[in-house]
């Protein structure tokens, strides 16, 4: 229900569609705060990253393409957990920054801190969950998945 809140507060923004695939009822233990925080971070950077890739094609006089930003929720492969999956349409992230994209102080931005990543991996390990990166197959930009343990009664 959080992770369907935070999406619903971003989709709002002109030429980026946004997509809940998922489960209904999930439930997990964590700090509703840090978990907000965590999934509000990863929604502003596929939009940061589709409005930057947005600016660029309008540079270049090019169509701009729709943005979409996905987000999975479902179980996991593995026994007692639910993998969490946030992709989008955009540049993604090269290869030669997808070492230091959980490293504090690393950002590829104009702006912000460097700090955002960082703390989702903190937030999630106190959690007993993981992050990590890839690029997505079936948008082709970037793809963080995390690995949160189901809540057990």
């Amino acid at each position: 229900k959080l992770l369907q809140e935070e999406i619903s507060m971003f989709d709002n923004r002109d030429g980026i569609e946004f997509v809940y695939y998922g489960m209904e009822g999930a439930t997990v233990m964590g700090p509703k705060p840090q978990l907000t925080r965590v999934f509000v971070n990863l929604l502003t950077n596929s939009v940061q990253a589709l409005a930057m890739r947005a600016q660029e094609a309008e540079e270049r006089g090019e169509t701009v393409p729709e943005g979409i930003v996905a987000v999975s929720l479902r179980n996991s492969t593995e026994e007692g957990y639910y993998d969490i999956v946030f992709e989008d349409n955009g540049p993604g992230v090269s290869e030669e920054n997808q070492d230091k994209l959980f490293t504090p102080n690393f950002t590829t931005k104009s702006s912000g801190t460097g700090l955002g990543l960082a703390i989702c991996r903190s937030i999630l390990e106190k959690c007993d969950a993981t992050i990590q990166y890839s690029r997505s197959f079936a948008l082709g930009g970037a793809c963080f998945s995390i690995h949160y343990p189901k809540t057990t009664n």
